[in-house]
């Protein structure tokens, strides 16, 4: 005799299209509504049994697989932003940890690669290594993972020359302002960026000696 087990969906919202699928009182993830029409009236209530069961947990599964795939596909995403989306989509642990690791293997999600290409696309907004530093942190990746890769991309004789590219661009747009004035507005500006204090006044001084800039009074 088949054993019985109890199946109950249900939707977060009228107007969803996917349906949450509730196993004895255990959430195992979504389906489409038009997957599940071909098997059960919806909402349904009631008893299935197992092979129905190991059936739906296969076109979980299976769902879980694509969706994680188009994640993936339209941008690059770290493995705990993989995880986060598996999650918000009420997927249960085993089978996100088994996606993760099928993932990885397949080189569809690389942490190392993520923050590459995170790092250079921070790198080329112009933003400070602190500030840089901070955006990986918020990752909830390894800082191993990263800081001597952030170190390697994006040296001090880097920053410095972005620090001075940014306070000639600075120091133009508040060109009708009083030198004092001008290096006021400059300074906070930086700051907020993420700069160090001590290295915008290097980089300032450096500009106005080789002439960037006009001379400080």
């Amino acid at each position: 005799m088949l054993k019985k087990m109890f199946l109950k969906t249900t939707k977060k919202a009228e107007h969803e299209k996917n349906s949450l699928i509730i196993i004895d009182n255990e959430v195992r993830g979504i389906l489409p509504d038009r997957i599940l029409l071909s098997y059960f009236p919806l909402p349904f209530a009631g008893e299935i049994d197992d092979e129905q069961g190991k059936e739906l947990l296969s076109l979980i599964a299976k769902n879980a697989r694509q969706q994680l795939l188009k994640y993936v596909s339209d941008q690059e995403h770290s493995s705990v932003q993989c995880r986060q989306f598996l999650s918000r989509k009420h997927y249960p642990a085993e089978l996100i940890d088994n996606l993760i690791k099928e993932f990885q293997n397949k080189k569809y999600i690389d942490d190392f690669r993520f923050v590459q290409i995170l790092i250079s696309s921070l790198i080329e907004r112009k933003k400070s290594k602190r500030a840089i530093a901070q955006k990986l942190k918020e990752t909830q990746l390894p800082n191993e993972l990263w800081e001597r890769k952030l170190n390697e991309l994006y040296p001090l004789e880097e920053e410095k020359e972005n620090l001075k590219e940014q306070i000639v661009k600075l120091r133009f747009r508040y060109r009708d302002l009083p030198l004092n004035k001008q290096k006021e507005k400059v300074f906070a500006s930086l700051y907020r960026k993420g700069f160090d204090l001590d290295a915008i006044h290097s980089a300032w001084q450096e500009c106005s000696s080789k002439r960037f800039l006009p001379s400080q009074e």
